[in-house]
């Protein structure tokens, strides 16, 4: 089979082509001008350099088939050069379309790939080109144009900062088309690139599609503070698809409850509490205080935290018992151990659930009617809370400024 190339169409062939795709954009328009009609988002559809596209643009403009202005694009405040299509050059491009569906080529194929169907894209493609296709599209979030080879047959979408993401709908049409195995080995290259970039979830993301399960098992527990601080579905939902070997099945469940409660997930709360009981694990009791708190059950949540603080010496559990306190009204022995806590904190050197004691001790603060020493602790507690946690913090803030406000610190 023949396939055509990018260079089989001349540069203002495609131009052309790609302009007559915006003619909703009339010349003159002032705001909102897509980026694909400045000379980087030409270029990139294209296929070409931005050099080369602006010498083109300047020719095409020279003969009255293109026209130019200074608009603004949606979100950017200076104005750049953007450029629509004429009458005449629409005329041109009725010619070149009738040329190419005589050689028999589907124009949209040889753009951009967010603008044709994925059948008959994937169709055009040369087998080197799909190997480039296929690994950009087992990545979920964008990455660099420049870790994909060069296209001949295609073009892979690259947006103004040049990063490269395959629409979803497209990339599901190109892997079913794919060998398992070639998949599999895609994922296994992106989780190492991920490794060097230092994005701890995506890389356990392609290690558990890349089979790599011992692997991912063991990141997950080697990161597990740096999970903690980032919980969230997406995270919870890679580490349900772990096999988690026996050795390994403490850590795991315990990360697992922890990115549970952050999300309030109780039924996944549940079910790890249930597996850590079954391996006779001590971290059980501190889940299933957490799981008391969940439930408004802040009497049992406090007599469960205690055991397991008397055991572990665990600050988790001191805060568990203070916030307990908190919730029945005792603020005086919510204090107290908040004290606990830090000074357990400091005796191990973890001070990862700082922010919570500091949260503790400003609601008492709030409680006794101390404000000023309220808005400090929880603009302490906001510095050095985990970025999902800030949001409320700052909301809880904003509301301490407002007399109006009633603060909720549940």
């Amino acid at each position: 089979m023949a396939y055509v190339t990018i260079r089989d169409v001349p540069v203002k062939d495609r131009i052309l082509l790609h302009l007559s795709n915006f003619t909703h954009v009339s010349e003159g328009q002032e705001y909102n001008v897509p980026f694909d009609l400045t000379q980087d988002g030409i270029a990139r559809v294209t296929g070409i350099t931005r050099s080369h596209a602006s010498l083109d643009l300047k020719r095409l403009g020279d003969i009255g088939m293109v026209t130019s202005w200074q608009a603004r694009q949606k979100g950017v405040r200076t104005r750049r050069l953007v450029y629509c299509i004429t009458q005449s050059g629409l005329e041109k491009v009725e010619i070149i379309r009738k040329k190419l569906d005589a050689a028999g080529i589907d124009p949209s194929v040889i753009l951009d790939m967010k603008r044709c169907n994925p059948e008959v894209k994937w169709n055009a493609l040369s087998p080197r080109d799909r190997e480039t296709f296929g690994r950009a599209s087992v990545f979920r979030v964008p990455v660099p144009r420049e870790i994909f080879p060069a296209t001949e047959t295609g073009t892979l979408p690259a947006d103004i900062s040049g990063m490269v993401l395959v629409p979803p709908d497209v990339a599901k049409v190109y892997l079913e088309k794919i060998p398992q195995e070639e998949i599999i080995k895609w994922h296994g290259w992106a989780a190492d690139w991920w490794m060097e970039q230092g994005n701890l979830q995506e890389r356990l993301y392609h290690l558990v599609c890349a089979g790599r399960n011992l692997e991912a098992v063991r990141y997950a527990v080697r990161h597990t503070d740096e999970f903690s601080y980032n919980p969230n579905e997406d995270l919870m939902e890679i580490l349900n698809r772990l096999d988690v070997p026996d050795d390994y099945t403490e850590d795991i469940y315990w990360l697992k409850s922890q990115v549970a409660v952050a999300i309030k997930s109780t039924e996944g709360v549940k079910s790890c509490l249930k597996v850590l009981d079954k391996y006779h694990s001590a971290l059980a009791t501190v889940v299933e205080a957490q799981l008391c708190v969940m439930h408004d059950d802040y009497d049992k949540a406090f007599n469960l935290a205690s055991t397991a603080y008397d055991d572990l010496k665990l600050p988790l559990a001191a805060v568990i018992m203070a916030q307990a306190c908190l919730r029945n009204g005792d603020y005086q022995q919510a204090d107290r151990l908040a004290v606990a806590a830090s000074d357990a904190m400091h005796e191990i050197g973890d001070a990862k659930d700082v922010d919570s004691i500091l949260m503790v001790r400003a609601e008492i603060a709030y409680r006794n009617d101390n404000l000023d020493d309220a808005r400090m602790l929880l603009g302490k507690a906001m510095a050095a809370a985990p970025e999902y946690k800030k949001g409320s913090y700052k909301n809880l803030l904003r509301a301490l400024d407002d007399p109006r406000s009633k603060l909720n610190f549940n």
